[in-house]
């Protein structure tokens, strides 16, 4: 009988845990790259997604707010095409931030360069930032675009990144998970290895 009592709040206390750290949604990134012609033929040659869970354990790892003297606790992806396959080296930043009065802020960014017929075309919009400052993170939605035009045929790469729920995320397909290092260097998640994917993106949080 006590076997039994034991088992069953053991059980009970496994599926509280798994419940708390259960995520409260993802953060998605989405990646596509637009090669367009002068004949008006145009191709999607990259789209890809990868997700983070919004985890209670996620969420601690903003441990401090920013400060007269720090910018506290942020969070990094960045991104960037591999040589060889279909992208140029175009690559992307993201940064999380608290603020002061726990709202978020969020730089986005990105630059690099396409070849287009032979020649290296470096982007149309390097150094600009794209910001925003939100209440919570369920209203997270932006768009980053880098544009490249050599003539008259050019390439449109994407990064959107926005909030979405369980069943959002699951209308998606396999979405892989990123891996997410903590600030001092131990993996927060493992992440997925996926395959055939001409962007890779990293995760950490760090000090400021």
């Amino acid at each position: 009988m006590k076997a039994l009592v034991f088992l069953f709040l053991f059980c009970a206390l496994s599926s509280l845990v798994c419940a708390e750290d259960a995520p409260k949604g993802f953060l998605v990134f989405e990646i596509e790259r637009v090669a367009y012609k002068e004949s008006g033929t145009n191709s999607v040659d990259t789209k890809q997604a990868f997700k983070v869970p919004i985890t209670e354990e996620f969420l601690s790892n903003f441990k401090h707010l920013p400060s007269q003297n720090s910018s506290g606790t942020g969070f990094c992806c960045s991104g960037r095409g591999e040589p060889g396959k279909s992208m140029g080296n175009t690559g992307f930043m993201w940064w999380l931030n608290k603020t002061a009065d726990n709202h978020w802020y969020i730089h986005m960014w990105a630059n690099g360069f396409e070849e287009i017929d032979g020649i290296q075309i470096d982007s149309r919009n390097p150094g600009v930032t794209q910001s925003m400052r939100i209440k919570k993170l369920q209203d997270l939605d932006m768009n980053y675009r880098v544009s490249y035009v050599h003539n008259y045929d050019g390439v449109n790469i994407s990064f959107d990144a926005q909030f979405m729920s369980n069943k959002e995320v699951e209308t998606k397909g396999n979405v892989p998970t990123l891996p997410v290092k903590k600030a001092d260097r131990s993996f927060l998640f493992n992440g997925d290895v996926p395959t055939n994917c001409p962007v890779r993106i990293g995760c950490l949080f760090q000090e400021g």
